[in-house]
């Protein structure tokens, strides 16, 4: 059923979130100290958490919209 999607959509937001976090978090413990790979790592981690972070309020904006259970 239709109704069931937004309990999925509030469960995979916060996961997302925490997901996109820590990859921040990851990318500032990287020291990449004069290695090009390193520094491009730690680019790409914070890259992809910033755009999870994007993606996950982008979701929960866009979820707000639909049909409640009891309308018709």
């Amino acid at each position: 059923m239709k109704g069931n999607k937004p309990t999925t959509l509030w469960a995979r937001t916060p996961l997302q979130v925490l997901g996109s976090i820590l990859l921040i978090i990851l990318s500032s413990l990287i020291r990449p100290g004069g290695s090009s790979m390193l520094g491009a790592l730690q680019t790409l981690l914070l890259g992809l958490g910033i755009l999870g972070c994007c993606m996950a309020v982008w979701r929960f904006a866009k979820g707000g919209g639909g049909k409640r259970k009891g309308d018709q």
